[in-house]
């Protein structure tokens, strides 16, 4: 086997030391789990050592040799090598001299461990090797090594120093500056610099300098001629000593045999006399005498695939001879220089990258600013186009639907058949657009947050009943039976909650029921009470609602369905509004349908606490005198107009539909007047007036009937009853607050008289 060139450290240690020096290797790479190899497991003899130990591991890789003497003496020569480059080169050269079935079984062990030797682990077997020579001998033998055992340690600890300094910062100028400063003190050199590339126009230096660059780009010298750099960074020993910072110049690297593949491998170039190396590179010998260059020392940097730059060491006062551990420290100090680089270019895209979002964020927020800002303007001008049209569209639509309507039942003359369906044409298209109109400023109301739930007691039968039978006219005319389907205990009758919304979701559901079932088809409305509120089911055999439709079923203005069911017609704002006002009692609706059988809606509504508006009036309290109304009437919007005219005459009205209960209603809230129609469909108001006054508590009520004048008789049956007085209906509002205002004005004389 051919003698290994020197690449670590050589030490004389006494034959005594080396007695020992086997066991104790063999007990520190089980203590540091590292695998050992001897020319005891080697088959065959090396004869250039007498001795030889390989210690590899994760973290440390050396190999401890002993040169055969050429005669017996107390002395040995012990060479160390401790670079992971070195180690791996000893051991292909020691697996050339087999073949390969002659390897010792742990040889794959061995290689499979070999690791880069970290400078920690290098440290710590340095001190424990001082301590072996130290307690193997007493003589002045170990001396030698352990001078230079002292000199490998301070290298390694100031290593390991430089490289902390390196890891611990992000900024790439103080990186680079505290190198150049740290690693040339330690070198002793006269000048370290750093010499940074800069890529010409269209390419990178590296890009020439890889080994493939010579067939992909024949043209390209080695380096390439747009391979400018600089000198960004120097450290000087001595003022005298001429500064070459910033300088830049082609440092003839196609002139140099070699040099571009030496520092892509990675390579560090010893120049020990650089007026013989480069007399044939004029250009480079005269930049080099001109700053006085004896002796350098060259390490590429290189960062990834690119040949960054050079970190490179000068002697000018003398020729110097590197040392090997010299060169390998420059090697080291370059390849850590290589990752803080990465790292640092990588800070800097992430920083960029952090610059453009936060730009992006402020830019994406500004415009989503902009978009609300035209959202509320639209918003606004879309309110305000509707309350312009509420006025516009409805006041003409009013008098058409009037007029028609006056038309049919009173004309002037007799009416042809022709104009008598004209007529109901306008009539019912009338009343059909304001219902359009009405549910879109509904819609409008409920979004913009202006509908507020009048909460009050009402009947859930009655309320029920009054939906069923405002659309079972239609449902008998195409054959469609039509049912209500009530479970309710006596005591679960009564509800809180906005009766005239609650009318309103029920109407838009069975009205969607009835469209979509065809004839002769069925729909049930059923209402069950349980613990949690009162829960409505609208169930019908129509066409069904496909499920991928269901999700955009409560959305404004959908109507789903191919063209073939667009015949169906609607606006596509009636579950749209009824989701908006189950939403406002806080409940919930849901739907089950299926393609050609039917569909089931149903709807909850939570309990609410009875208003305090209609809470029962307590023994101690005082009422005010001739101030509580009780109304009794079913249309909606003849109640909806009495009690906005006396709310706002300030009068406490209280509606109440179902005309079953009103007796009940009156003994509990003890009203100063009743105002009463005489068209009940739930009981005979005659009979209620009647016996109100058949009761002593109830002979100073006022009862206001409101009468139909259509009817001869109904107000003189009305006031034989014991109505104090009478009001024919469309109710003119000015008349009504007259006459509400007088009696209730005469009710407060009668109660000041009766206290005189």
């Amino acid at each position: 086997m051919a003698r290994v060139a020197p690449d670590g450290a050589q030490q004389i240690i006494s034959t005594a030391v080396l007695d020992h020096l086997g066991p104790w290797l063999k007990a520190y790479g089980h203590r540091a789990n590292l695998t050992l190899l001897t020319e005891a497991e080697w088959p065959v003899s090396l004869g250039d050592y007498q001795q030889f130990w390989c210690l590899a591991g994760s973290s440390l890789a050396l190999v401890i040799t002993v040169e055969r003497q050429s005669s017996p003496g107390e002395l040995a020569m012990v060479q160390m090598l401790t670079t992971h480059r070195a180690v791996d080169g000893w051991l292909e050269r020691l697996q050339a001299t087999l073949a390969a079935d002659q390897l010792p079984a742990m040889w794959a062990t061995l290689r499979r461990n070999l690791g880069e030797t970290s400078p920690a682990a290098q440290a710590e077997f340095m001190l424990a090797w001082l301590e072996f020579c130290a307690q193997a001998s007493q003589n002045s033998t170990c001396e030698p090594v352990q001078a230079r055992l002292d000199q490998q340690l301070e290298r390694s600890l100031l290593l390991n120093q430089v490289v902390t300094k390196i890891q611990g910062s992000l900024d790439l100028s103080v990186i680079l500056q505290t190198t150049v400063a740290e690693v040339r003190e330690f070198l002793q050199a006269d000048r370290l610099l750093i010499y940074q590339f800069e890529p010409g126009p269209g390419h990178h230096p590296a890009q020439d300098c890889h080994p493939e660059a010579a067939w992909k780009h024949p043209s390209r010298s080695p380096i390439g001629k747009g391979a400018e750099g600089y000198i960004a960074y120097e450290s000087l020993a001595q003022t005298d000593i001429p500064s070459v910072l910033h300088h830049s110049e082609q440092y003839c690297f196609n002139k140099l045999p070699g040099g571009c593949d030496r520092y892509w491998r990675g390579e560090t170039l010893v120049v020990e006399d650089v007026i013989s190396t480069y007399s044939h590179i004029p250009c480079l010998s005269k930049f080099l005498q001109q700053a006085g260059v004896k002796s350098k020392l060259v390490s590429p940097i290189l960062v990834g695939h690119h040949l960054w730059g050079l970190l490179i060491a000068h002697q000018c006062q003398h020729q110097r001879h590197w040392q090997p551990w010299e060169v390998e420290f420059l090697r080291h100090i370059a390849e850590h220089l290589a990752i803080a680089i990465n790292q640092a270019q990588l800070y800097q895209q992430l920083q960029q990258q952090t610059q453009n979002l936060e730009i992006c964020v402020v830019e994406r927020t500004q415009d989503l600013r902009d978009a609300l800002v035209a959202a509320q303007s639209a918003n606004r001008a879309k309110s305000d186009f509707l309350a312009t049209m509420s006025h516009e569209l409805r006041t003409p639509l009013t008098y058409i639907i009037g007029m028609s309507a006056t038309l049919l039942r009173w004309s002037l003359g007799d009416l042809s058949q022709r104009q008598r369906d004209y007529l109901t044409t306008i009539h019912t298209s009338g009343e059909h657009l304001l219902s359009i109109i009405n549910d879109i400023l509904e819609v409008s109301k409920v979004e913009s947050g202006r509908v507020t739930l009048e909460l009050r007691p009402f009947s859930l039968t009655s309320l029920s009943r009054q939906s069923i039978d405002a659309f079972r006219a239609e449902a008998i005319g195409r054959g469609i039976d039509m049912s209500l389907d009530l479970k309710l205990a006596p005591d679960q009758d009564d509800f809180v909650a906005d009766p005239r919304r609650v009318r309103q979701i029920l109407s838009n559901l069975l009205s969607n029921a009835v469209k979509f079932t065809p004839d002769r088809g069925k729909v049930i409305l059923r209402v069950r009470r349980d613990h949690h509120g009162v829960v409505f089911h609208v169930e019908d055999t129509g066409i069904g609602i496909p499920e991928t439709a269901q999700a955009l079923l409560f959305e404004k203005f959908q109507q789903l369905g191919n063209v073939r069911q667009r015949e169906y017609s609607g606006t596509g704002l009636g579950l749209a509004l009824t989701q908006q006002l189950v939403d406002l009692h806080g409940g919930s609706i849901k739907v089950i349908s299926h393609v050609g059988v039917g569909s089931v809606f149903t709807v909850r509504l939570p309990l609410h606490p009875l208003p305090e508006a209609v809470s029962p009036p307590t023994p101690s309290g005082k009422e005010p005198v001739g101030g509580r109304i009780v109304l009794v009437e079913e249309n909606e919007e003849t109640a909806n107009l009495i009690c906005d005219m006396l709310t706002a005459a300030d009068y406490q009205v209280i509606w109440v539909m179902d005309g079953s209960r009103v007796l009940d209603q009156i003994d509990l809230l003890q009203p100063a007047a009743l105002i009463l129609t005489l068209d009940l469909s739930d009981g005979d108001s005659f009979e209620m007036i009647g016996a109100l006054r058949q009761k002593v508590s109830y002979l100073s009520l006022k009862i206001l009937a409101l009468v139909d004048p259509q009817i001869a008789g109904q107000g003189d049956r009305a006031r034989q009853s014991g109505a104090t007085d009478t009001l024919d209906k469309p109710v003119d509002p000015k008349q009504l607050v007259s006459m509400v205002n007088h009696l209730m004005s005469s009710t407060v004389l009668e109660l000041d008289s009766q206290e005189t």
